[in-house]
């Protein structure tokens, strides 16, 4: 049997960069919706951090609005990288305080040691309590269940941006084993729809396509159709976002 001479345990913390008021809030996923505030703590202005798993190959929207008039104009919302440098600032939009940070993980990796930051040196450490804003996060990725070029058929596919602002973005297409075949890079100015031929870049295969961007959630139209020239015939398949949670 063991016995306990000291009941009081010591610990070192490795990695501990977060200044007095930098708080850990919570993990943000698709679908993710809470008020949080920026209240000081302990004297010192509140920092609100945010995780988020990001998955390979895949694309992100986080929008902080709802704002309170002390957190006001200058309502700072950003990507953080391991090692505390600001890796993306985010952007202006609708007609108040609202900001909206999206970005795309290209990689075949997922990453977790980013953050996401919310404050505001509108009020520092004379936020309260009642100095509120509503956090939001998406997935923005899109889908398409099928595509095919075997056989008689060819596909196009056809991306529109119907918004204001330019997206840019990659079309992945996956075969029936669901191995990354062709990306499919675009920008697209307002108004302006792609169409193309994606035998050109994955011929004699069939499978399904995602669509990484980096517009707001929903932004983005488009759809396949598999064309048969032997008997005239089409099919089609929407892009689908991913659903809402809530």
């Amino acid at each position: 049997n063991a016995t306990i001479t000291d009941g009081q345990g010591v610990c070192t913390i490795i990695d501990d960069d977060g200044g007095p008021g930098d708080i850990v809030v919570s993990e943000l996923f698709h679908g993710f919706r809470e008020l949080e505030d920026l209240a000081g703590v302990g004297g010192a202005a509140n920092s609100d951090y945010y995780v988020l798993a990001q998955m390979p190959a895949s694309s992100y929207e986080v929008l902080v609005d709802s704002t309170s008039g002390d957190i006001g104009p200058t309502l700072d919302v950003q990507r953080i990288g391991p090692g505390g440098s600001v890796l993306q600032s985010s952007l202006p939009t609708g007609v108040g305080f609202s900001r909206s940070l999206r970005w795309i993980n290209p990689t075949p990796d997922v990453i977790t040691n980013e953050t996401i930051r919310v404050r505001s040196a509108g009020c520092g450490t004379d936020c309260g309590a009642d100095d509120v804003y509503m956090i939001r996060a998406f997935e923005t990725t899109y889908s398409i269940p099928r595509f095919n070029n075997s056989g008689t058929q060819i596909t196009v596919i056809l991306l529109q941006n119907p918004t204001n602002y330019a997206i840019s973005g990659t079309a992945i297409f996956w075969d029936s084993n669901g191995t990354a075949t062709a990306p499919l890079p675009f920008t697209l100015v307002p108004k302006q729809v792609l169409v193309f031929n994606t035998a050109v870049v994955a011929p004699g295969l069939s499978g399904s396509v995602t669509v990484m961007h980096d517009g707001r959630y929903g932004d983005l139209s488009g759809k396949t159709v598999a064309l048969e020239p032997a008997t005239g015939f089409s099919f089609d398949s929407p892009m689908l976002p991913r659903l809402k949670v809530n």
